[in-house]
């Protein structure tokens, strides 16, 4: 006869195991989603969180921790000394003299103006309309101690605002950059001398071309006159061999550039600061670490024919890498694994000393399992934001080629089946996330724009067959459509009948856009052009 009540009590154990597993599972899914819509620095904070409350997670080390001890316990005993530098150790009357001179370093007040303030102040004064006094503040806002962009500035520029164009954020950029001191407002210190050379208005062709890009002031190092001639030299030369002139940017029109010219160019770019911010006070400021750095591979072009001749779908133009070195590094504390793997309790031994050792490794066990558990949840943070960041860049690969004008059409929907993940997954992974590109640091919610007017027809004639089917493919964002009509107002501007916006939506419709009159009327509106019956 079968054991009824046994055959009971094992299914309700089975039962109650089954239960805990899944709601052990929930807890980690709970806990990993947790993790993914935090930023970087309220990561910091609960890791730090966590290993002061779970003995069994360990810092193991933070590249944003200073400190000497720290530095020092990093090094091998081998070679702590191999630099021949002597060590020693002060006195006791030296350390405390040493003491009271950082402590009163420490309690003198920075009774310097603040750069903010002081740039605002000037700012107030100007006579400017709402729009550029609005943006002009957050683009002071948005300045480091150093004077340098913290956030790239395109990404203050609101979709909503038809006046926020390329144009209208240079114009803003340069009213910033012309205040005391001239050159903040600037992405380094090169572009800061490139700005003061400009404006000071006496500066030479040939040190504003050592100035203009980073390519030609790598010409001075090292500032020597003859090395710097021989490279202008060899510089000269690679031009002529081009086929087609670059005609942006500043060009050399002499070939033979004398000594003399130099040093006046050198002795120039030396009376201007690289950091024209450093004489004022530093306010509080929320620096911004990025999540996810993208780099553009050398020979990408090369790269990028080889792929399109493979019919690849990777995109190797450009190596995306997590910025690891600004969060602490996690491990498993030794001396817990250990105590759980050399702890061994006899069958049956209920002494005293057993039964303390028995709740030893009970806490052993349950901190180790716990700070896995928060080690994978920050892995899969890890995880996702990079797969969803390398799937960002093959989907805007023309924006991190060109720059910010550039930027197609995305959508988070998009990018969480690219991953096989949920949409939301997507946008706690986007929420207060950054990346930094060539461009500059952008939040990572600033890549997914939405698709206007289905698709463009590809140009009639094209000779690129690759170049063709994807304008073919390819939505086109709200701006692009502006563009478009535009592109049609100017071409029919001599007719003598003006364009009604129904007739302009038919145009766009014969180009494979499909746009509603009604569209076509507020995008012309935002575009500052007037309707037919007053063109």
């Amino acid at each position: 006869m079968p054991d009824f009540p046994q055959m009971a009590m094992q299914q309700r154990v089975s039962q109650t195991m089954a239960q805990a597993q899944v709601q052990k599972m929930s807890q980690t899914q709970i806990m990993s989603l947790n993790l993914l819509a935090m930023s970087s620095s309220d990561l910091r904070t609960e890791i730090y969180a966590q290993a002061a409350k779970n003995p069994a997670l360990e810092i193991k080390s933070d590249s944003l921790e200073s400190g000497v001890s720290s530095s020092r316990s990093e090094i091998a005993p081998s070679s702590r000394f191999s630099d021949n530098t002597r060590y020693g150790s002060s006195s006791a009357s030296g350390e405390q003299a040493s003491d009271n001179f950082q402590a009163a370093l420490e309690s003198n007040a920075d009774e310097r103006e603040p750069l903010t303030d002081h740039l605002l102040h000037q700012l107030n004064a100007m006579h400017l309309s709402d729009d550029e006094k609005s943006l002009c503040t957050k683009l002071i806002y948005n300045l480091d101690e150093k004077g340098f962009h913290i956030l790239a500035p395109v990404s203050f520029l609101s979709a909503e605002n038809p006046l926020h164009t390329e144009e209208f954020l240079n114009k803003c950029l340069c009213l910033v950059q012309h205040l005391d001191p001239v050159g903040t407002c600037t992405n380094n210190y090169r572009e800061s001398l490139f700005v003061q050379a400009k404006i000071s208005g006496i500066a030479s062709d040939l040190a504003l071309f050592f100035l203009e890009t980073n390519e030609h002031f790598d010409f001075l190092n090292p500032p020597q006159i003859q090395k710097i001639q021989k490279k202008l030299t060899d510089y000269r030369s690679a031009q002529k061999k081009l086929k087609f002139t670059p005609k942006d940017g500043i060009s050399l029109s002499k070939d033979d550039i004398t000594t003399e010219e130099i040093e006046i160019a050198l002795s120039f770019i030396k009376t201007l600061d690289p950091y024209p911010a450093r004489n004022f006070g530093s306010t509080q400021t929320n620096f911004v670490s990025p999540d996810v750095i993208v780099t553009k591979n050398e020979h990408a072009e090369e790269i990028s024919r080889q792929t399109q001749n493979d019919n690849s779908d990777e995109s190797p133009e450009f190596t995306v890498t997590f910025a690891r070195e600004f969060l602490p590094r996690l491990e498993i504390s030794k001396d817990y694994t250990s105590l759980i793997n050399e702890t061994h309790i006899k069958d049956g031994d209920t002494s005293e000393k057993a039964e303390r050792k028995k709740a030893e490794l009970k806490f052993a066990r349950s901190s180790v399992n716990e700070a896995k558990v928060f080690i994978d949840s920050v892995l899969y943070r890890e995880s996702t934001i990079l797969k969803a960041a390398e799937e960002i860049v093959k989907a805007q690969s023309e924006f991190f080629k060109k720059g910010a004008r550039y930027l197609a059409p995305l959508r988070q929907k998009d990018i969480a089946e690219k991953l096989g993940v949920h949409e939301t997954t997507i946008s706690r992974m986007a929420s207060s996330k950054y990346l930094a590109c060539e461009w500059g640091i952008f939040p990572i919610s600033y890549f997914f724009t939405n698709a206007v007017g289905g698709t463009k027809k590809a140009s009639e004639g094209s000779t690129n067959e690759a170049a063709s089917a994807q304008s073919e493919n390819a939505p086109l964002s709200k701006e692009a459509v502006k563009a478009e009509i535009s592109e049609i107002l100017e071409a029919h501007q001599s007719d003598k009948k003006a364009l009604s916006d129904q007739k302009i939506s038919d145009l766009l419709a014969e180009k494979g856009i499909k746009v509603a009159r009604r569209t076509v009327a507020k995008y012309r509106a935002e575009l500052n052009i007037n309707s037919s019956y007053e063109r």
